[in-house]
């Protein structure tokens, strides 16, 4: 990566350069260097001369290991990013598929959750349940952690632990295996949120929501120097959002909700050193609607259909707290040593009912389930990053070492008799049980598990990125992991635990096609420790993955950005069931498909985020048929667009248009229940009443079209999608 690069308008000459030297100065902030911008117009006016007016030169400096928060803009195209790399660098030099959805994109689809999000995201498949609770995929992978920071900490869909968004700036998405930097990790990819820092001249907003269905919105986000000379700075982000799901709250059913509380403070130590902390408390509230069960013949129920196959009781509790410290010293030799941790603690508790069979003359058994989950992460990762010149280029090597540790205690209960041949109705005004006790008591028909899982890792790696031509970067990379598993069975006082060493490597090559357009391919590996056992009480071997990747990525003006790729993976030793119900490492699949994205302003005023995804999925030795049964549910054709407008001569002031489409392909489940694909479209209107208030309304399932985004079984996880809902929102800017 090169320190700087000079983009000029015009042809260079000494005066030219003299203009250079006068109006472009290098500073710096922190361990960052600044990215300016300059329009140089030198006017000779005199008597002896006539006036000469130079063309504009336009300097853009890359900037060196700094990524500016994309709040600062409007842009939907970001073209650095961190993931997949320790340090910044420009997409097209990263050689596998990554998307950056910019905090303006967040912003206009205004939305809370990552999954939602991700339902918007090219490549991405959610398996749609409460906000917060969705199970969120790539290339047919579910993702099992995400990042904040760089640093990882577990993601479930069943713990509710899938992140809000308020206090990120921004978020990456890479699909694919990063065995590199996170090599105990799920082959599907790696999901990265980069924090909110405060800044002296910062923005500060209060912001209300209204909707319809009913349900609000009230944030604030305040900002700024907390010392004199703005050498420490803080920031602290609030966020309450309430929502009201119709078919719960018919029957008496609460509403759900979350709520977002974040703190940072940065200190400056020096012009090369920083410091910094944060805290970030999430927690929702939901009453759990899982769905609707099939008709007898397995036909899904038609639509529109206001059911709840529920107890009003239904609950879900879930509460976490994030603690950050990173520290960030640049060298004279203009590397970058950065030193980060994170301590992640979740609790979840839940105690919630559910068809447990198909409609048999509108009536169906009750299955319910319990549960109370703890969970805990701590990560740390301690890295240098090193350009060097040889020759008349520039390289890198980047080399760190890190640790993390991931612990869950699980008691979970369930019952398939709660109740036979009930109504809705009649399910909806069940007298409360609580699920978890009745099981810890013994009683009849209630089935009881508690078990608690711990995976340690210790790993070193080192990256290279040799360029021994201008155009040539040849990228190789190695990582060597030490992993232990621990598995406790605490009803039947056993224990597993196992350990071994893991090499794992990288290799990739990017050719610069044009000053715009790379192309580039690339090797990785990854594997996944499993914490399951077979008749013996051994855990099985991890499971291993690879990925072969080729594409092209190009950027123009440094607002627009676009790639287009093509992959293969496979995975081996998942668990598979034997014809002795026993456990073994059998399990192979392979994964293959293309995908296209386009990012950023295509017209002046007019931007485009979306892409198209094609996945094919092989299932070369069943292992189990829900984990297989996962791939029935990624449809093979998956498409996204949303198109923003700014028209500025309409009213006095610019009004901001945005449409947008999300297209999902035929699916099906593992149980033969098929269903339809469907599009959903999405509006959105913003206008800025001053330079202080804006107003923004948007709307979504524009059409109000109805169809299933889920299917499950012939009892549950088929979920339609949500009714059409409108949303108004005021923010204020100071």
């Amino acid at each position: 990566m090169q320190l700087f690069s000079l983009k000029i308008s015009a042809k260079p000459s000494l005066l030219y350069y003299s203009i250079l030297t006068l109006l472009v100065p290098v500073t710096t902030v922190g361990a960052y260097a600044d990215t300016g911008y300059v329009d140089a117009k030198v006017t000779q006016d005199n008597e002896a001369s006539p006036t000469v007016r130079l063309e504009p030169i336009i300097v853009t400096a890359n900037p060196l290991y700094r990524i500016d928060p994309s709040e600062d803009n409007e842009f939907y195209s970001a073209n650095v990013a961190t993931v997949g790399t320790k340090t910044p660098d420009y997409l097209e030099n990263i050689p596998q598929s990554i998307s950056v959805v910019t905090q303006s994109k967040i912003n206009d689809l205004n939305i809370e959750t990552l999954d939602q999000l991700a339902k918007r995201t090219t490549g991405l498949r959610v398996l749609q349940n409460d906000d917060g609770r969705s199970a969120i995929f790539s290339r047919g992978y579910e993702y099992d952690q995400y990042s904040i920071d760089g640093l990882p900490s577990p993601m479930s869909s069943n713990f509710g632990s899938v992140p809000n968004l308020a206090a990120f700036d921004r978020v990456e998405v890479m699909r694919g295996p990063s065995g590199l930097f996170n090599s105990a990790s799920e082959v599907g990819g790696v999901v990265n949120l980069v924090r909110k820092r405060g800044r002296a001249n910062g923005e500060n907003t209060l912001k209300a929501s209204f909707s319809h269905p009913k349900g609000f919105e009230l944030s604030a986000d305040v900002q700024g120097g907390v010392s004199q000379d703005d050498s420490l700075l803080g920031r602290t982000i609030i966020q309450y959002n309430q929502k009201d799901n119709p078919v719960v709250t018919k029957v008496g059913g609460d509403n759900n909700s979350n709520t977002t509380f974040y703190t940072s403070i940065d200190k400056y130590l020096s012009d090369t050193s920083r410091l910094g902390m944060g805290y970030l408390l999430q927690s929702r509230h939901i009453t759990p609607n899982i769905g609707l069960p099939t008709n007898a013949d397995k036909s899904l129920i038609n639509l529109p259909n206001q059911d709840f196959y529920g107890a009003n009781w239904n609950d879900f509790n879930n509460q976490s707290h994030d603690f950050f410290v990173d520290f960030t010293h640049r060298l004279d030799s203009q590397g970058i040593i950065s030193l980060g941790t994170r301590y992640a603690k979740t609790e979840a508790d839940y105690n919630y009912t559910f068809a447990g069979s198909a409609l048999v003359n509108n009536k169906t058994n009750v299955t319910a389930l319990g549960g109370d989950i703890k969970q805990d992460s701590l990560s740390a990762d301690i890295n240098l990053s090193q350009p060097f010149v040889t020759g008349k280029t520039q390289s890198e090597y980047v080399v760190g070492a890190d640790y993390k540790r991931f612990n869950s205690d699980m008691q979970r209960a369930s019952t398939r008799g709660l109740a036979k041949q009930l109504t809705a109705d009649q399910i909806n005004n069940l007298s409360p049980v609580d699920i978890l006790q009745q099981a810890k008591q013994g009683q009849a028909g209630y089935r009881l598990s508690h078990e608690d899982n711990t995976l340690s890792e210790t790993g070193v790696y080192a990256k290279v990125n040799y360029k021994p031509l201008d155009k040539v970067s040849l990228i190789a990379g190695g990582r060597v992991s030490h992993y232990q598993v621990d598995s406790e069975n605490k009803l039947r006082n056993t224990h597993a635990s196992t350990s071994d060493d893991k090499l794992t490597g990288y290799g990739a090559m990017v050719y610069e096609l044009t000053p715009n357009i790379n192309v580039y391919g690339s090797y990785t590996q990854v594997f996944t420790p499993q914490s399951v056992t077979n008749k013996n009480n051994e855990i099985l071997k991890p499971r291993e993955g690879e990925q072969i990747e080729i594409g092209v990525k190009g950027h123009w003006d440094d607002n627009l950005s676009a790639r287009l790729s093509g992959y293969r993976m496979q995975d081996t030793n998942a668990a598979a069931v034997t014809q002795t119900r026993d456990l073994i490492a059998l399990g192979e699949r392979e994964m293959q498909g293309v995908e296209l994205e386009v990012n950023g302003e295509i017209l002046p005023n007019l931007q485009v985020s979306g892409g198209y995804s094609y996945l094919d999925s092989d299932i070369k030795q069943a292992s189990n048929p829900r984990d297989d049964g996962i791939f029935l549910l990624m449809p093979k054709h998956t498409g996204n667009l949303w198109v923003n407008y700014q028209a500025n001569d309409w009213f006095a002031n610019p009004l901001t248009i945005g449409l947008g489409v999300n297209v999902i392909g035929d699916f099906s489940s593992s149980q033969g229940i098929q269903a339809d694909g469907y599009q959903t479209w999405e509006a959105m209107l913003s206008y800025p009443f001053n330079d202080n208030l804006e107003g923004q309304l948007n709307i979504y399932n524009l059409f109000n079209d109805h169809h299933y985004v889920r299917v499950g079984s012939v009892d549950t996880f088929n979920i339609p999608d949500d009714e059409r809902a409108v949303k108004a929102s005021l923010t204020y800017k100071f």
